[in-house]
């Protein structure tokens, strides 16, 4: 199973707010993929910030996730390791017989990045 956390992403901390639990995270910009999107001027490619999200709930729940459903996924803003290092993620989970709704956003003190919804289910 392939993971980005400690490679992509480093979680500073985990705090459980009312329904919500807040992640922050540290990007690491030495990531091989920033090499290719885009060389001198990196970008943090949208698919790593999906597979954070989903990284982050299998803290939550405690076990491997797949990822079965995206309803919603807007970006608003451009993430790069250099002006954006430090991020939040905001999610809330709830689960539905054996599927895990998500609604997660990705932030920081001034700009929303990305909101996403989809469904997660257990790795079998």
């Amino acid at each position: 199973m392939i993971t980005l956390l400690n490679d992509y992403y480093k979680i500073d901390s985990r705090v459980a707010e009312g329904g919500d639990t807040l992640f922050r995270v540290t990007l690491f910009p030495g990531y091989r993929a920033y090499k290719g999107h885009f060389p001198g001027n990196p970008v943090s490619p949208g698919v790593c910030n999906i597979q954070m999200i989903k990284e982050c709930a299998e803290q939550l729940i405690g076990k491997p996730l797949f990822l079965g459903y995206i309803s919603q996924c807007k970006w608003s803003a451009v993430i790069t390791p250099q002006t954006t290092p430090q991020l939040q993620v905001r999610m809330q989970l709830s689960e539905v017989e054996d599927t895990y709704k998500v609604c997660a956003i990705v932030f920081d003190d001034i700009t929303t990045y990305m909101d996403f919804k989809g469904e997660l289910t257990p790795v079998k």
